[in-house]
C-alpha cells in the first residue's frame, strides 16, 4: 500500500468517526458518542484492510464485499426514512452504482460513498428527507466523477 492511499484511508475513517460522532451526540453523550465515533472510523478502517487483502486473492470476491458492504450500509441509513421497500431498492441502486463506479476508480469509489452517507446523516437531522437525498445523490455523483477525473489525470501524467 502506498502513502497516499493509507491517508485517503486514514482521513476517510476519521471522516466517518466524526460523522458517527456528531450524529449521536445528541441522543448519547459526549462519552458514548466519542465511542460510537472511535467504533465506526475503526469499522471503516478495518473494513478497506480487508479489501485491500481482497484484492490480493481474487477481483470476484472484492467486488462482491464492495456490493455486499455498500447495499448493507445503504440499507440501513436509508430503511428509517424510506421503510423497507424503498429502502432496499435504494441500497441495491446505490451498491450497484458503486459496484461499477468500483471497476474505474477502485477504491475511490467506496470513498465517495462513504462521504455521501455522512452527507446524508448529517443532513436529515437539518432538512427534510428529500432535499437530504438530492444532495446525497448530487454529492455522490460529483465526488465519483471527481474520482474518475483524477485517476485520468494520474494516469496521463504518469504514463
Amino acid at each position: 500500500m502506498d502513502s497516499s492511499l493509507a491517508i485517503l484511508i486514514g482521513g476517510t475513517a476519521v471522516f466517518a468517526g466524526a460523522v458517527g460522532y456528531l450524529v449521536l451526540l445528541r441522543d448519547l453523550g459526549t462519552r458514548r458518542a466519542g465511542l460510537a465515533g472511535a467504533g465506526t472510523a475503526a469499522a471503516v478502517a478495518a473494513s478497506f484492510l480487508f479489501m485491500l487483502y481482497l484484492a490480493t486473492l481474487a477481483l470476484p470476491a472484492l467486488l462482491g464485499f464492495v456490493a455486499l458492504s455498500s447495499g448493507v450500509v445503504g440499507y440501513l441509513v436509508l430503511r428509517r426514512d424510506l421503510g423497507t421497500r424503498r429502502g432496499v431498492l435504494a441500497a441495491a441502486g446505490s451498491a450497484a452504482v458503486v459496484t461499477a463506479s468500483f471497476l474505474l476508480v477502485v477504491y475511490l469509489a467506496v470513498i465517495a460513498f462513504i462521504a455521501a452517507v455522512g452527507v446524508y446523516l448529517l443532513l436529515r437531522t437539518r432538512v427534510r428527507i428529500a432535499p437530504a437525498l438530492v444532495l446525497t445523490g448530487t454529492t455522490l455523483s460529483g465526488l465519483l466523477a471527481a474520482s474518475v477525473l483524477v485517476f485520468w489525470v494520474s494516469l496521463t501524467y504518469v504514463m
